[in-house]
């Protein structure tokens, strides 16, 4: 038989950094295309960017990232931070806004 456990403080912010971690990522989408002047144009463009052969990435999903109801895979971190920039990156570090 599985245990269950109650929430705990402890789970809530871990809960309250995912959300942050979402919105960080949208704000970063943001940062690395300055010219998207819409949601749509966004995830229009960041699709096209991080669509591969094996791994196609539709606008929808784009834009389920953008609002936070889902979380990107780690696989396209390190490919938004690098078209957003270092300063970008040292912002990350150092506690700034994306």
């Amino acid at each position: 038989m599985e245990k269950s456990y109650p929430k705990s403080r402890r789970m809530k912010k871990t809960v309250v950094a995912e959300d942050e971690q979402r919105r960080m990522f949208a704000a970063l989408l943001w940062r690395a295309f300055p010219e998207a002047r819409s949601e749509a144009d966004l995830a229009a463009l960041v699709a096209g960017q991080l669509t591969t052969e094996d791994r196609p990435v539709h606008p929808k999903t784009v834009r389920n990232w953008l609002s936070t109801d889902n979380a990107p895979s780690f696989r396209y971190y390190l490919p938004v931070l690098m078209m957003a920039g270092g300063e970008a990156v040292l912002d990350l570090i150092y506690g700034g806004a994306p």
